[in-house]
């Protein structure tokens, strides 16, 4: 019995509540009647304050001159010289891989090198040698022609004395010869001993920067294989007193997304904390995450105090366009004028494209020139083919450029380059619903700020209710 009682009241205060709310809804301090009553408007005040348009995306925080130190050679880590945290200078001994194979290596190579040195001293003793056997049989090739005239050896003895001194002529070239090849054996010889006393040398990993140890992915004894790709021992950076997020905006937004555009985040770690930023780089290289697809831009941060640590996920907001001390109206206004105001399809005629341009202000003498471009009449413009409405549409903005005010064009031009958007806003009257022509500023996800005209004081509608 208790527990029925329980639900009757419970049901009785939901009941209360919600007539509360419908009569909160419907009270004349919420909505205000026309003279007709055929309507009933929800007004309110115009408000000042600061209007702000942002982005909003996610990130990861990196240092700014973080270098991955790897591995150059395959081969077992025999001694750790770094550990996390620590802090190094530029060529400051990090690891060691086992040398006794590279030191062998070097050795053998530079035995080799020794050899083929010693090989080019020989060959030039046996230049000489070929060179002095040449000589000789060039002094028996002159005797032995001496001796032929005087008839005291015969043709036969001749021709071999001068064969044997084309032979020595020919050794002593071919010496000479072998010595370029030895000297070519003995520049490779040197290379491979540079090579080898280079893989030596690369068993110490050593500190390409000064900074500190910020990741070590190796432990003492393990054996690294380096035959397709580097691996990676090391992580240093140089300073976190500067940060970058590698933060990912949506294709819709980034054409929103300019170089040093003012960035605010928070991260994870000081929830209570905002940081502060600016965009440094906009990457054009897409980004598909599951056919969606996204771009990467850098945002540089200052990090003073060391707070930001790297691979921290940032929340953050990119400062797109912001007005401070504006008058603005709630986004519901807008976008019940837009729905509500009389459009130029429903009103027709001269007055109704003369009316396109009331954000301009235009005088008598403007509107008067601005008709005398038009067609006489809708039905002679509905008659007309395209090439002849093209042509009345370039008569009647040459008509307007040359009717403008220097200050009437340039809000034109404002509101061509997306800087001034125009539009209408519903106001009510003494009872009466008018519509006013506005140029609206910076918007975000609650106001609208508008530039013109003065509407303080004014009852701005923010919702139509027919009673009909």
């Amino acid at each position: 019995m208790k527990t029925k009682r329980s639900k009757i009241a419970l049901s009785i205060v939901a009941l209360a509540t919600v007539g509360a709310i419908s009569f909160y809804t419907l009270t004349p301090d919420s909505f205000s009647s026309n003279k007709t009553s055929a309507q009933t408007f929800r007004t309110e005040q115009v408000t000042i304050g600061n209007v702000s348009n942002r982005v909003s995306a996610t990130g990861s925080l990196t240092a700014v001159n973080d270098v991955v130190v790897g591995a150059q050679l395959s081969g077992q880590i025999i001694k750790i010289h770094a550990d996390f945290n620590d802090p190094v200078e530029e060529g400051q001994l990090l690891a060691e891989i086992d040398p006794e194979y590279f030191a062998a290596k070097v050795a053998q190579t530079q035995a080799l090198r020794d050899k083929s040195a010693a090989d080019i001293e020989a060959q030039k003793l046996m230049i000489e040698r070929a060179k002095l056997n040449y000589q000789r049989s060039v002094r028996e090739l002159a005797r032995s022609r001496t001796l032929y005239k005087n008839k005291s050896i015969s043709e036969d003895a001749l021709d071999v004395i001068e064969t044997n001194s084309q032979m020595s002529k020919l050794d002593w070239e071919q010496s000479i010869s072998q010595l370029s090849i030895l000297r070519a054996t003995h520049a490779a010889n040197e290379a491979s001993l540079k090579q080898a006393q280079i893989d030596l040398d690369r068993t110490r990993i050593v500190a390409p920067i000064s900074g500190f140890v910020i990741n070590r992915t190796v432990e003492a004894g393990q054996t690294v294989a380096s035959s397709y790709n580097t691996p990676e021992l090391f992580t240093l950076a140089k300073d976190l007193s500067e940060m970058e997020i590698e933060a990912f905006i949506d294709e819709s937004d980034i054409g929103l997304v300019k170089l040093d555009q003012s960035v605010q985040f928070s991260v994870d770690a000081y929830p209570e904390r905002q940081f502060n930023g600016k965009v440094s780089q906009i990457r054009k290289a897409p980004q598909d995450n599951s056919g969606v697809i996204s771009y990467i831009v850098i945002v540089s941060a200052r990090n003073p105090n060391n707070s930001l640590l790297p691979g921290m996920t940032a929340n953050l907001d990119i400062s797109i366009d912001s007005i401070r001390d504006a008058q603005r109206v709630s986004n519901a206004a807008v976008r019940a004028a837009s729905r509500y105001a009389p459009s130029s399809q429903q009103q027709g005629g001269r007055g109704d494209i003369i009316s396109r341009f009331a954000h301009l202000n235009l005088t008598d003498d403007q509107k008067l020139a601005l008709k005398q471009a038009l067609p006489s009449s809708p039905a002679a413009q509905g008659g007309q083919s395209n090439t002849a409405m093209r042509q009345q549409r370039q008569q009647m903005q040459k008509v307007l450029s040359s009717i403008l005010t220097k200050e009437q064009r340039e809000l034109q031009r404002r509101i061509r380059n997306g800087e001034v958007k125009v539009g209408p806003l519903l106001v009510l009257n003494n009872g009466d619903l008018e519509v006013i022509h506005a140029e609206f500023g910076v918007s975000d996800d609650s106001y609208s700020s508008v530039l013109s005209p003065d509407i303080s004081g004014m009852q701005i509608i923010t919702q139509v209710r027919d009673n009909r």
